[in-house]
């Protein structure tokens, strides 16, 4: 084993519904991927802050065996871990806190070096693992999750790790995540219900003659619209169906707000990041509409696009490299 191979970075996130940690060598190959899903009462919508903080900590203590492990086997030079949801000022979310502390409280112990990094950047990271796009330079990322729906420009100069992340499009008000899930446990499904939704649609025969309208303006969508309409005919109609027009929904005002998008900012490569990302559904019908506009869009495997630590890792990497390539110039 190489040098390398054998020097990893650990990636540590504790998102609003899953405790993630992730180990990667110096060259990028993923050493492990590991997650544990926070528990949700049965008929609910969702965790309080204060619920997620208790359970992250107690995974974090079943996950512990897990970094054992890696310390018996490998060298960890470094630590990663998401501190907040996203890299502006005044973004806060206590969950992270978990994760962020836990981190600390490892480098330290194993006199490592100590990265911190956001929830956002951490997709945006996993979703370029392995992607095909032509420009990490300047392109849209897409962040489909339980609580956000944002289509951002990123841009980044040459030699530089860090993009610039804008907000140029997405809903305004509640997420594509929040209706699936919301219109899922009214269908009779726990939380979160994105598998059964996204299965239901795939397996439903019946075509879409009239699907619900859309609210879409210069790549900002409503969705508060489409829960209504759903909740009109949810009783009268099967749930195969109820999640095909969901979906269906969800491809054509992203359809709508990326045609748009595109266009204004000229750019033709999409990458998306995020839960709602890993619908087969959505992939497949929204990927072949845009194509035919010229619009690439590239997807992550699902173990990459829902939550995870591996982009925290990754970014930790970079780090770890441009730090050591300056003190050996100096």
């Amino acid at each position: 084993m190489s040098l390398k191979q054998n020097n990893i970075i650990i990636g540590i996130d504790t998102s609003c519904y899953t405790t993630s940690i992730a180990a990667i060598s110096l060259e990028k190959s993923i050493i492990l991927n590991e997650k544990i899903m926070l528990n949700v009462k049965e008929n609910s919508n969702g965790l309080r802050q204060s619920e997620g903080v208790f359970q992250h900590i107690n995974n974090l203590g079943e996950l512990s065996e897990k970094l054992k492990s890696l310390h018996d086997n490998y060298n960890i030079v470094g630590v990663c871990a998401s501190k907040k949801p996203r890299p502006i000022e005044n973004s806060y979310m206590p969950v992270f806190t978990v994760g962020y502390n836990f981190g600390k409280v490892m480098a330290n112990s194993l006199n490592c070096k100590f990265y911190k990094t956001t929830h956002q950047e951490n997709h945006i990271e996993a979703s370029l693992l392995n992607s095909k796009i032509t420009n990490r330079d300047r392109f849209l990322s897409v962040h489909m999750s339980g609580g956000t729906t944002e289509i951002l420009l990123l841009s980044r100069n040459k030699n530089s790790l860090e993009y610039n992340i804008e907000i140029v499009g997405g809903t305004k008000d509640i997420s594509f995540g929040q209706l699936i899930d919301r219109i899922g446990v009214k269908l009779g499904y726990r939380f979160p219900a994105g598998k059964y939704i996204d299965k239901n649609a795939l397996d439903c025969e019946r075509k879409i003659l009239n699907g619900l309208k859309t609210s879409v303006k210069d790549g900002y969508m409503n969705l508060s619209g489409l829960e209504n309409q759903i909740n009109k005919i949810i009783d009268s109609e099967d749930c195969k169906y109820i999640s095909k027009l969901v979906l269906d929904a969800v491809v054509r005002n992203m359809y709508k707000s990326l045609i748009y998008i595109s266009k204004l900012y000229n750019i033709n490569e999409v990458v998306f990041c995020g839960g709602v990302a890993a619908s087969k559904y959505i992939r497949t019908n929204l990927s072949t509409k845009l194509r035919r506009e010229k619009i690439y869009l590239y997807f992550t495997k699902p173990e990459y696009s829902t939550d995870n630590a591996c982009g925290c890792a990754i970014i930790g990497v970079d780090k770890y490299e441009i730090e050591s390539f300056r003190n050996k110039r100096s």
